[in-house]
């Protein structure tokens, strides 16, 4: 764990999971965004991560509002101290065990809510006596793990269940500890729910300032995804189904984490901000307040484009004799790039007039990356596709004629909304608020137009038909270029959106902190 390095409190104190300024991607570059495009507010910056790396660098410079970096990563070895049972006194030991146990065995979502923030006051009035170490050696965790597993798996193998169960509260416990170094701002925000908002939620009861959460995915949503594939966690045979059909209780005790983690920080937040409607609903099937829930949907500049869009319409007048497609992301499996790949065969079988850039970094999965090369050189595309790896957008999307997102999961896609701005239309799958920028949202804007065209996930035959339609049609690609530019200036603008977050901030700097 890495404390903050600064004693001056900041105007804002966002916990960022796994994103900036250690990673690159869309919710860091939105991140850097509000930083600097609200100076008169400083920010102290509290990062999760899985585990630190050798070679971790900081991607981003730290603008001169950034008072501090702190830092605490989730699989760190938990000190050898803290693996030793603490002196409880036996009246502080009887009412947290007693508060414990109404939390794992509550019957229903709102008890468990209840006895959660009574823990969490019990774990405070034990800070300096308890340690993980009572957790898993005091008789008293070990009678609720017992009536847990009698409840909740009885089918499964004791051992099993056992170590799930420790591995589930290693990285809580380490959160735990990391809330005294959380440092001091009169409002917290999260930029995710999971790990980021629960620490964010506890450590704003703590301080009885503000909460604050946005989700760009939804999180909940996400792990359910990733657990429901998970060959990392053990299911007996009779359990290895499909999702729709049913998981077994280990998959169910790590989805219920998560789902609960959302919980807590929907619970805490004065506002949960999404990025569109189709967020909103699916964060209220996960417990949170409509009432609560504000959309705000990313921004950008779109005079940055001006030269830029220039330069591409003269390029098609007249029609350019070579096209381009250009992917612009990280080559990872959630942007399915492979799916790209087969459309872009699909494509030059129909047409040899086209060749596909793939522009984004691809060391944050190098296996993903090099299966990616061998399916090129099996569809024997070599001198059709190229991958650029990190570049500077303004450098690469002159080049391109159409952009495409294959992603099987996106919030609000920055690239889509910077393609706009730069008058060229987009390809993407249904995915996110895909479909509200490429179509509009209200009824103002979808009369501007489509902006591009959708596909369905997995779908390399409607991707190359899709890419193809647009390129062979030059009158509807000038309108869809035209649309997109004018959806943009009209409702996607970097001004828009810092505007909302600094009424936000102001709004929450002034309204006393919910009470749990």
């Amino acid at each position: 764990m890495t404390p903050s390095t600064s004693e001056q409190v900041a105007d804002v104190a966002l916990f960022l999971e796994g994103t900036y300024p250690y990673v690159l991607g869309g919710v860091s570059s939105w991140v850097d965004q509000i930083i600097r495009g609200l100076p008169e507010l400083t920010f102290a910056l509290f990062y999760l991560g899985s585990e630190k790396k050798p070679d971790q660098e900081v991607q981003y410079s730290l603008p001169s509002n950034v008072l501090s970096l702190s830092e605490v990563y989730l699989h760190d070895r938990i000190p050898e101290k803290d693996l030793k049972p603490g002196r409880l006194p036996e009246h502080l030991r009887a009412q947290g065990y007693e508060c414990w146990s109404k939390f794992y065995l509550a019957e229903t979502q709102e008890e468990q809510l209840a006895a959660f923030w009574t823990m969490i006051d019990g774990l405070e009035a034990m800070e300096g006596h308890i340690t993980f170490g009572n957790l898993t050696q005091d008789r008293a965790p070990w009678e609720i793990l017992m009536a847990a597993y009698e409840r909740f798996a009885p089918d499964e193998s004791f051992i099993d269940f056992f170590w799930t169960l420790r591995f589930l509260h290693m990285p809580l416990w380490t959160l735990w500890k990391a809330r005294t170094l959380v440092p001091r701002a009169r409002i917290y925000h999260s930029v995710s729910a999971g790990y980021a908002g629960f620490l964010g939620a506890i450590s704003a009861r703590r301080h009885g300032v503000p909460f604050l959460l946005t989700e760009h995915g939804i999180y909940t949503k996400e792990r359910i995804a990733e657990i429901s594939q998970a060959d990392w966690i053990y299911e007996q045979e009779n359990y290895r189904v499909t999702f729709a059909e049913g998981l077994g209780p280990l998959k169910q005790l790590w989805i219920g984490l998560f789902a609960f983690l959302g919980r807590i920080a929907y619970e805490q937040a004065g506002s949960i901000i999404t990025l569109y409607e189709g967020n909103a609903l699916t964060q209220v099937e996960f417990g949170a307040d409509r009432a609560r829930i504000e959309i705000i949907p990313n921004g950008i500049e779109p005079s940055k484009f001006d030269g830029i869009r220039d330069r591409i319409l003269s390029r098609w007048n007249p029609e350019p004799a070579m096209k381009c497609v250009g992917f612009v992301g990280r080559v990872v499996p959630i942007k399915d790039v492979k799916t790209l790949l087969r459309a872009a065969r699909l494509l030059i079988e129909r047409r040899d007039d086209v060749e596909f850039l793939i522009a984004g970094p691809y060391s944050e999965d190098p296996d993903y990356f090099e299966e990616c090369q061998k399916i090129v050189r099996l569809l024997h595309l070599e001198n059709k596709v190229t991958f650029l790896g990190k570049q500077k957008l303004t450098d690469v999307i002159p080049r391109i004629d159409v952009m495409v997102l294959t992603s099987i999961s996106e919030g609000l896609p920055l690239v889509v909304l910077e393609a706009m701005a730069a008058g060229i239309p987009t390809v993407a799958t249904d995915v996110g608020a895909c479909r509200e920028l490429i179509f509009g949202r209200t009824p103002e804007d979808k009369a501007l137009g489509r902006a591009g065209r959708l596909t369905k996930i997995l779908s390399p035959q409607e991707t190359a038909l899709a890419l193809a339609t647009t390129l062979e049609n030059p009158d509807q690609w000038r309108s869809m270029g035209t649309s997109g530019r004018l959806r943009v200036e009209q409702c996607y603008t970097m001004t828009l959106m810092l505007d909302s977050y600094r009424e936000l901030y102001r709004e929450a700097s002034t309204a006393p902190a919910p009470k749990s």
